[in-house]
């Protein structure tokens, strides 16, 4: 999820006028910080805010555990999977899937960062036909072993080359995938890099 768009803002400016984010957030309260901070950054042409989970399928409501004091924690509470960290309310959010989102009309991606508490393999489940297909770049941030040990013959099946960036504690760790065809390497030591410091300086914010 986009949260309120620490990430989403800043490669919104990355890409420039020519290019385009959509950012997918299911929490309402962190929908609307999101707008607010997009609209006050004069990124309206550039950033796409999308109010909904992206998930293993889609649906009009399931249930999303909010994140409680800390806002970035909430996430999908569905089929045995729950966020790690989330303690607020129950709430039915929206849901779709990458590859109803861009069979719908939405732009196909050429990068897809996931951070949804836990339940990275079920995004990348919905979107079997996007990275059968338009073989997009991966940059995640698992947060257990389940989702890791879910992800990893994943990888493998749809021909993925991988590098797993942990810290001492293991978990949330960062996964960068790539298509075989792709320079990997290159992508990892320019952007990468700096991606990793990124996602774990804003966790432990």
């Amino acid at each position: 999820g986009a949260h309120v768009g620490s990430i989403a803002l800043g490669v919104a400016r990355l890409v420039g006028p020519n290019g385009h984010v959509v950012a997918f957030e299911a929490d309402p309260r962190n929908a609307e910080s999101l707008r607010e901070n997009r609209d006050r950054n004069h990124l309206t042409s550039t950033l796409r805010i999308v109010s909904s989970a992206v998930w293993s399928y889609s649906s009009n409501g399931i249930s999303f555990r909010s994140g409680g004091e800390k806002r970035a924690h909430g996430g999908v509470e569905m089929d045995g999977q729950r966020p790690v960290l989330g303690i607020g309310p129950l709430i039915n959010v929206p849901a779709v899937t990458l590859d109803d989102f861009v069979a719908n009309g939405g732009p196909t991606p050429q990068l897809v960062k996931i951070d949804v508490e836990g339940g990275e393999y079920d995004v990348l489940r919905g979107g079997d036909r996007l990275f059968s297909t338009h073989r997009p770049l991966i940059a995640a941030e698992i947060h257990h072993k389940q989702a890791a040990d879910q992800i990893r013959p994943w990888l493998v099946e749809h021909e993925y080359s991988c590098r797993w960036v942990a810290p001492v504690e293991k978990f949330p760790c960062c996964l960068f995938a790539w298509p075989k065809a792709y320079r990997g390497p290159a992508w990892m030591w320019t952007s990468g890099t700096d991606a990793i410091g990124g996602m774990f300086r804003l966790r432990a914010g």
